[in-house]
């Protein structure tokens, strides 16, 4: 058998297996293996009836909630209609009892109190109204004697507590006068009396010596140049008990000099921020910066007073060698404040705009002062709070 005879032969068998077949629904003709049923269903159909099934299921759900939905709607209104009544039956009630009760009370044989019936004060009738006169006594000689002796008896006694001797008339020591109004009143009684004789109640005088006024905690900032225009912001609060202390080119061991004559009259526990440091960070070496330092901290340690260090502020005119050099006095103050009670508030992160500086870039631009200001101010009140 040869080649052609053989494709032949299998074109045959192929012929026999694949059949056209069309689908029962859609009509659509397809070629398949082998004799299909009768009733053929092409996929695409299928899936459509599938898709059709769930539809109609889900048409069936809505329904059912529509339903639900309905009857627990009549449910309600029904329970509404049923609470109005009940609340209407109640007032109608409430209103009997309240009549029922006013009848009593105008009976006078019984009362009924209800739940928010309040006791009001009865009136009296005006048969039940007693009509005096306070002043009948007076119509008499023997009342307007009574009344004239209890008035003599009260200045009497106002005379015995009284510690003044002669004026008593014009003046009367009351506990709530002041030692101040006391002692002007005495000068008043003197001079009108013209003999030059103390009044004055005895140990009034010392208790006026020895009378001492509560000041509030004072708050002294003291620094460089730096400090300069921040008085406003920082004494706004109490512009009596703070005060700023700007002392231009000054260094740590001029500050040290001069702390003690600044801080004459400073009263208890008084509340200390210095910014200092920019200057020495210019002219001396690490060593001898700490040293200021520490000899500044001694004197503050004999004062007795809340101390608080500002940080270095950077100084954008110089290279980066100095800003590191600020930036290691900086983390040395923090440590040696920590370790000797100090408090240390720092500034770096702040101030790192150039425009913050004027154009030496060294002192603060305005901008710069109020933001000085505004942060030592907050500082100060956190500390005295």
């Amino acid at each position: 058998m040869t080649d052609s005879e053989v494709a032949v032969g299998v074109t045959h068998v192929a012929d026999d297996t694949m059949k056209m077949t069309g689908c029962g629904s859609c009509g659509m003709y397809m070629i398949l293996e082998g004799a299909p049923g009768k009733s053929f269903v092409c996929m695409k159909c299928h899936l459509i009836e599938l898709m059709e099934e769930k539809i109609r299921g889900l048409e069936m759900q809505v329904e059912s909630l529509v339903e639900f939905r309905k009857g627990f709607e009549q449910i309600m209104e029904q329970r509404h209609e049923v609470s109005e009544g009940k609340s209407s039956d109640l007032q109608m009630e409430a209103g009997l009892g309240n009549f029922e009760g006013r009848l009593g009370e105008e009976s006078g044989q019984w009362k009924h109190v209800t739940k928010r019936t309040r006791q009001r004060k009865r009136r009296a009738s005006e048969g039940e109204i007693e009509l005096q006169n306070r002043f009948a006594e007076l119509e008499n000689e023997e009342g307007a004697q009574q009344v004239v002796t209890e008035g003599e008896r009260a200045r009497k006694k106002r005379k015995a507590v009284s510690p003044i001797g002669k004026g008593e008339e014009l003046m009367e020591i009351t506990p709530n006068m002041s030692p101040r109004r006391i002692q002007d009143g005495l000068k008043r009684i003197t001079r009108e009396n013209g003999n030059g004789k103390n009044l004055q109640p005895e140990g009034t005088g010392d208790r006026l010596e020895n009378s001492t006024v509560t000041r509030k905690r004072q708050v002294y900032v003291i620094g460089d140049s730096l400090l300069r225009r921040i008085d406003r912001p920082v004494t706004r609060a109490d512009p009596e008990n703070r005060r700023v202390c700007c002392l231009p080119g000054a260094k740590i061991r001029d500050v040290d000099l001069r702390l003690k004559r600044i801080l004459k009259g400073a009263g208890k526990n008084p509340l200390i921020i210095l910014h200092v440091g920019t200057n020495d960070t210019a002219r001396f070496s690490l060593e001898s910066i700490k040293g200021d330092y520490v000899r500044l901290g001694r004197t503050l340690k004999e004062i007795e007073a809340q101390v608080i260090f500002s940080g270095i502020l950077p100084v954008p005119r110089e290279g980066q060698q100095r800003c590191d050099k600020i930036m290691t006095i900086n983390r040395w103050l923090r440590q040696w404040c920590y370790k000797e009670g100090f408090g240390m508030y720092g500034h770096w992160e702040a101030f790192m705009d150039r425009g913050q500086f004027s154009r030496d870039g060294l002192h603060l631009s305005r901008e710069g002062n109020r933001l000085l200001g505004w942060r030592l101010a907050q500082l100060i009140k956190r500390a005295l709070n």
